[in-house]
């Protein structure tokens, strides 16, 4: 007599995505090293509120007890604020990569997500409805992607910083929190900059995949059943096209690091507070007295996010890819 066999439970989608990712072991290091550097990003963000308007990285180390020259001095054990040495003002590099990494991580998720919030819904609705509405976002995106990215970022840039804009952000306040107490105006300036203008290629995989996915026998069946449209849109369309915005958002992180890092360095982006394009800008200065490390730091700090966010989004791309499933 033979013993009955419990049913195999089948996986869900997430799970066998997340067993697939498992299977390469670079980006399960490069994972652990995104996450060392959102742990390193919130603590930084932490240590600035018990502060109390005290900022540590604008403190040169003498100002805070330390027995070190308020000069340029190279890496060095002395403290552990002095690792990595410290700036011509004798400013910790340390504690300003630090806080370059709470800057990047905030212009990282606020750009990227404003930019693939605008190109999925228009992507969305253009696929979904067709029509005039394809024909309005079509207008829209073909006009964006004709002008020259650098020259779009750097015009939008100036008419943030400077147009009435700026204005209005330094008078919005909710419950009489102003915003500009969280957000200074060149963070809040590059995150709508990068939302505004990297959405194109986006909304056009998002319309491609929803022209193809409302034609499917599932969502003509829900229509014939009498569902209503947007209902159909987000609970049958948009699941099966999200794969491509988790992507997305993954190559949209990176490339608004890296936005950052240009209009800071060319003088349009964060200016009151460190920052990676900050320390870099400043660095070309430093550079012909010698002073390499803030350089060295700076570029050692992005090159390790770029390279873990880009494997781990290829990584993620394969595990969610079912036509990579075997």
């Amino acid at each position: 007599m033979t013993q009955a066999h419990a049913p195999i439970k089948p996986r869900s989608p997430a799970r066998e995505a997340w067993r697939r990712f498992k299977r390469d072991r670079v980006a399960v290091v490069c994972l652990a090293l995104f996450s060392f550097y959102a742990l390193t990003a919130g603590s930084a963000q932490v240590i600035e509120l018990f502060q109390e308007g005290t900022k540590l990285y604008d403190m040169t180390l003498a100002e805070q007890g330390i027995d070190v020259a308020e000069t340029a001095t190279a890496p060095s054990s002395v403290h552990w604020q002095a690792w990595w040495g410290t700036t011509s003002a004798g400013k910790s590099v340390l504690l300003r990569v630090f806080h370059g990494t709470k800057v990047a991580f905030v212009v990282g998720l606020c750009g990227a997500g404003l930019s693939v919030l605008i190109g999925m819904t228009l992507g969305l609705l253009a696929g979904f409805f067709g029509r005039k509405v394809d024909l309005a976002v079509q207008y829209l995106y073909q006009t964006v992607a004709s002008i020259p990215y650098l020259l779009l970022l750097l015009a939008l840039a100036f008419v943030v910083r400077q147009g009435p804009v700026a204005a209005a952000y330094n008078e919005f306040s909710v419950g009489g929190l102003y915003l500009s107490e969280y957000l200074s105006l060149g963070l809040f300036n590059i995150i709508v900059v990068i939302g505004l203008t990297s959405w194109v290629t986006l909304c056009r995989l998002v319309r491609a995949e929803t022209m193809k996915v409302r034609e499917l026998d599932y969502v003509q069946a829900a229509r014939s059943l009498g569902m209503g449209e947007l209902r159909i849109m987000f609970r049958h369309v948009l699941p099966n096209v999200f794969h491509l915005v988790i992507i997305n958002f993954s190559l949209r992180f990176v490339t608004a690091i890296k936005s950052e890092v240009i209009l800071t360095f060319l003088g349009v982006g964060v200016d009151k507070e460190p920052s990676w394009g900050q320390m870099i800008a400043d660095a070309k200065n430093e550079l012909m007295r010698g002073i390499w490390w803030p350089l060295l730091a700076s570029g050692v700090a992005l090159f390790g996010l770029t390279l873990a966010v880009n494997y781990v989004g290829d990584a993620l791309r394969d595990a969610l890819d079912p036509r990579l499933k075997n």
